[in-house]
């Protein structure tokens, strides 16, 4: 099934025009799978690669990393883990649909798709150089960048025909038209509750009533007197010590286990001079071209001037002819054999092959090299301290759990027992926690166990991968109701905040009446020691407003002959007093060119809830198989 396409691109430019998908993931966002022996999941029979499911992943993790300048806790990861899984497990179960429906992808498709991938232009600018030079570091075969393109290109037909038959009706336009284009004039201010708060004074019935009404805010929290012990990965690697010795064994055993990861291919740089074969007829003629322009570079001539004169790759021709650096798998058989079996400095042809006549000058050659340990010392001295660490925490944990059957409630003779240190937690929270273990979730929920606050040892509880915790409570305290007396302080200022926003809820509503009594909006709002903005016309999306107000203008009626007014309370206990006063559509915009524009926005809209639905449905229908220990 895939040879016409392998006639067809299977040239010297085969890894640029199909290796292209294999960057898809990274530049346009899709998500596809490869097999592998691992796997992420099962959709419809196809595994999903555990391996490009946590590379995604940990792209993931950095991007949220960076934007939150902080720490993640576990909650959060598996939340990214989840999310990363599903689009790979969705993005399968739409491929299926789409197969199913009978999408498919003509070879000129194929061709089209790879100029369009921004990483492999220049300038805005296809660059085959540059393409083939991004793609070396991909490994992909040639069929797996088959799969990946059509996969691709695929998706995109499914979704360019969900999009086209989304379409808006006119009283959905008239709707989106006063959602988008509708400005309304209004003017506001704030009623401070500060003031109130201030002159608010609470006697001891209103005091009480407050605390009696709130008494679940006023108690103390659960808490043990946590004992712990703990082993990690990162304590272990530590104390792990290699010398030159071992690290060379260590080298030499890896080496004979993966040879390819301690082995560069051979690679040659050729330059080329292309003439193409447009039509079979053409071919002796074109032959004929090609052995006039390799006796003049066998002659003596710049290759590199006659490449620029003659040869028809219009992404070489500007270079010299130059490919660069490339192993044998890069070209197609007939390019790498002539490649691949020349002296440097030779100049060779013609090679025909399917994109016409090849003349080939070898420029330098880059022989099989094997990475000497000198030069893997270091990554070989991280990777042996890191397995060594994995070995003593699992002989650890094994070590511990013997120890801790053997004695279920002394933690100390368990300590003696496996060389640990005992640590004491004192009035560790239920949901604070406390101590080095902070709020680690495993860690609060074993400790509140029956069975640990019955005085027994908990199960190895593990904190984060590659660090584990066995737990002893002591001393179980529940949450106890705290005097009114003990907090007395605080209730008062719940209580006069309370109050103060009450108060000003109060004289919000009073200013409402007032104004549509028909008192001047300037003249309440200084009553009220507020100054009002000045009235304008402002659209649903307009940032320079408060979002509450926003919300409460084009939430409020239309104005007739007489404005509207509102009053509402603001998320900070102040309240707010609105009046819109017009309505009027937006008159930078002509409503003709609106039109149009709406119904595509409109329309775009409706597409991405459709899509959003048509996904969940793929899904829905699609036999999935996860294996949840596959991203630890």
């Amino acid at each position: 099934m895939l040879q016409s396409i392998h006639d067809k691109l299977k040239g010297w430019l085969a890894v640029v025009v199909l290796g292209a998908i294999g960057l898809v993931f990274v530049f346009w966002g899709i998500n596809w799978t490869l097999s592998a022996p691992n796997y992420a999941a099962k959709v419809n029979g196809i595994e999903i690669s555990s391996s490009e499911v946590r590379e995604a992943y940990q792209r993931q993790l950095a991007q949220f990393e960076r934007q939150t300048n902080g720490a993640i806790d576990d909650v959060t990861r598996n939340q990214i883990k989840r999310h990363v899984l599903d689009e790979y497990v969705n993005t399968e179960a739409l491929v299926t649909r789409a197969d199913d429906l009978g999408y498919r992808v003509s070879d000129d498709e194929l061709l089209q798709a790879m100029p369009q991938v921004p990483q492999f232009q220049v300038d805005g600018k296809f660059d085959k150089l540059h393409a083939i030079a991004v793609l070396r570091a991909q490994g992909r075969s040639i069929a797996e960048i088959e799969n990946l393109i059509r996969r691709d290109v695929k998706l995109r037909q499914l979704d360019t025909a969900l999009n086209m038959s989304s379409f808006v009706t006119a009283s959905e336009l008239k709707q989106l038209r006063a959602l988008t284009q509708q400005q309304r004039e209004l003017s506001w201010f704030t009623v401070s509750a500060a003031k109130y708060i201030a002159e608010a004074t609470a006697d001891d019935a209103a005091l009480k009533a407050y605390y009696e009404a709130h008494k679940t805010e006023y108690m103390t929290p659960e808490t043990v007197n946590l004992r712990y012990l703990e082993i990690s990965t990162a304590q272990l690697e530590a104390k792990v010590s290699v010398n030159d010795a071992q690290l060379k064994a260590y080298y030499e055993e890896q080496k004979a286990k993966t040879p390819e990861r301690f082995t560069q291919a051979e690679r040659r740089r050729v330059r080329h001079i292309l003439l193409q074969v447009t039509d079979p007829k053409d071919d002796a003629a074109v032959k004929a071209k090609a052995e006039s322009v390799l006796k003049r570079a066998q002659g003596g001539e710049d290759f590199a001037k006659l490449a620029k004169e003659f040869s028809q790759d219009a992404g070489s021709a500007g270079a010299g002819g130059d490919l660069g650096f490339s192993e044998r798998k890069v070209w197609v058989a007939p390019f790498a054999d002539a490649a691949f079996s020349m002296k440097e400095g030779e100049i060779r042809g013609p090679v025909k092959t399917q994109f016409g006549y090849h003349i080939l000058k070898l420029e330098g050659v880059q022989p099989t090299a094997v990475k000497t340990f000198e030069e893997s010392k270091a990554e070989l001295d991280a990777e042996y301290r890191r397995n060594e660490g994995e070995r003593l925490f699992n002989n650890a944990q094994d070590q511990l759990a013997d120890a801790a059957l053997q004695n279920t409630t002394d933690i100390d003779v368990v300590a003696r027992k496996a060389g640990l240190t005992v640590h004491d937690i004192p009035n560790f929270s239920r949901t604070d926690g406390g101590g080095d273990l902070d709020k680690a979730a495993p860690v609060l929920a074993a400790a509140f166990t029956q069975d640990v606050l019955d005085g027994r040892l908990s199960p190895m509880v593990e904190v984060e991968k590659g660090r584990g915790v066995v737990l002893r409570a002591t001393d179980h305290k529940l949450p106890q109701q705290k005097p009114l007396e003990a907090v007395r302080t605080q209730v008062v200022a719940a209580w006069k905040k309370q109050r103060g926003a009450e108060l000003a809820a109060a004289a919000a509503a009073d200013a409402v009446k007032r104004l549509s009594a028909g008192e001047a909006l300037e003249a309440v709002a200084k009553s009220l020691g507020a100054a009002p903005q000045p009235a304008k016309f402002i659209a649903r999306t307009d940032q320079a407003v408060p979002l509450d107000i926003r919300r409460q203008a084009f939430d409020a009626p239309k104005p007739g002959p007489k404005s509207v007014y509102r009053n509402f309370p603001l998320a900070d206990g102040d309240a707010g007093v609105l009046a819109v006063t017009a309505v009027r559509d937006d008159p930078s915009v002509d409503p003709k060119d609106a039109e149009g524009q709406l119904k595509l926005q409109f329309a775009q809209q409706w597409a991405s809830g459709e899509a959003q639905s048509y996904a969940a449905a793929a899904r829905s229908d699609a036999k999935v198989t996860v294996n949840p220990q596959a991203l630890d």
